[in-house]
């Protein structure tokens, strides 16, 4: 037991000590007299405690912040390719030329690809129409934020009936869905839950560094994960996940594909330069701005103004050159970015998808795709700053 008592307590135990002792030693005069010569313990004066004032700094740092900026240590790297890095090697460093701009680009959409949040984020990659690219551009993403973000990334295959993530992806011998996890979500909902309990429902994808949670495979199972169980997964998902990328079916009005926008920081719409597949995407676009319109809330618009288009290069006869200009224009006035990813066999198979195997060309576009992204990722990021949410709104704004 211990006797480290404070304030009140301490007095109150004093007091009760003396107390029991004159009451047994009421009939001894002298032991009646010492109790009454001991001086009670006064009570505590209450403590005010102020509250802390939001005083601005005394050095705000905002000249010296931007002397500091210029300091960028990927400019001062030796070059890593291109003929400043043969010229650099052949000559063992005498020569040592500055690295070329392409590949300080590189650099600065690694650079933002690594950026760190305040919470964790989603990025909600959304087209009605089928074939276009959806879960291709979701692996592409999930492999280049997990390879240089180092971040913790999973890519969430949240197709209203059966997706095709867990075809495109290396299973490791595991059948679990997210239907598995709904089942025993409750367990991940209390304050003792472990990533490694998780781990066993999700699909590790090796030297690509993302994690994979796949649809089921029953369709009607499927149809049931409804906007609470959408927003139960997201709660529990971003306990343990700092990015999330969420691939998603052709139905725009379903349970599940509602929920997702709610909760979305990015939109990424993959579509090809072909007349349906674009009028597809406008569609959605115009979808999402009524929903502002109609709701009075602009976050649908805005996810829209701040989108990325990533338009696709399948191995079919592509449109006429007037058309895929026009086309690309009509997307480029509804949205903030518009990156063109380029045809690589090794994305054409149907089958998985190892990013270890995909050329440089596609690699470099998913890095300038994904620090587009990242661009829009700090300015939800602000937003939120700025008007903090209700945590019973599971992240709406």
């Amino acid at each position: 037991m211990t006797t480290n008592w404070q304030g009140t307590e301490r007095g109150a135990a004093h007091r009760s000590a003396v107390a029991d002792l004159a009451a047994d030693f009421e009939d001894d005069p002298v032991v009646e007299s010492a109790a009454r010569s001991v001086a009670p313990i006064p009570e505590p004066e209450p403590v005010e405690h102020e509250e802390p004032t939001q005083e601005e700094p005394l050095v705000r740092g905002r000249r010296s912040s931007a002397i500091l900026r210029k300091e960028n240590i990927d400019d001062q790297l030796p070059p890593a390719s291109g003929w400043q890095a043969f010229v650099r090697a052949v000559t063992f460093g005498l020569i040592n030329p500055k690295a070329g701009p392409e590949e300080l680009r590189r650099r600065a959409d690694i650079g933002a690809i690594q950026r760190i949040y305040s919470r964790p984020m989603m990025v909600m990659v959304a087209q009605p129409l089928g074939g276009v690219g959806k879960t291709t551009c979701s692996i592409g993403l999930g492999s280049t934020f997990g390879i240089h973000s180092a971040l913790q990334t999973l890519v969430w295959d949240n197709n209203e009936t059966m997706g095709t993530l867990g075809v495109r992806t290396n299973s490791n011998d595991s059948t679990r869905t997210v239907w598995d996890l709904l089942r025993v979500l409750g367990s991940f909902e209390r304050i003792e839950a472990r990533k490694g309990d998780l781990s066993f429902y999700t699909r590790h994808q090796g030297n690509n560094s993302f994690n994979v949670l796949v649809s089921d495979e029953d369709p009607d199972r499927m149809k049931q994960i409804g906007v609470e169980e959408f927003n139960r997964l997201h709660t529990v998902l971003t306990r343990f996940y700092d990015t999330i990328i969420v691939d998603t079916g052709n139905n725009t009005r379903s349970a599940n594909w509602l929920a997702a926008i709610d909760v979305a920081d990015q939109l990424v719409i993959p579509t090809t330069l072909k007349r349906n597949s674009v009028v597809s995407a406008l569609r959605m676009i115009e979808q999402l701005e009524s929903m502002s319109e109609h709701t009075g809330n602009t976050r649908y618009k805005q996810l829209v103004a701040n989108a990325v288009v990533l338009v696709t290069q399948g191995a079919g006869t592509s449109s006429p050159a007037a058309e895929r200009t026009e086309l690309r224009r009509a997307l480029g006035e509804a949205v903030r970015a518009v990156i063109d990813i380029p045809y690589d066999k090794a994305l054409d198979t149907g089958s998985i998808i190892d990013w270890q195997l995909v050329g440089s060309p596609v690699r470099r576009a998913f890095e300038r795709a994904a620090a587009a992204i990242a661009d829009g990722l700090l300015h939800a990021d602000g937003a939120s700053a700025r008007t903090p949410t209700d945590p019973t709104t599971h992240g709406r704004r």
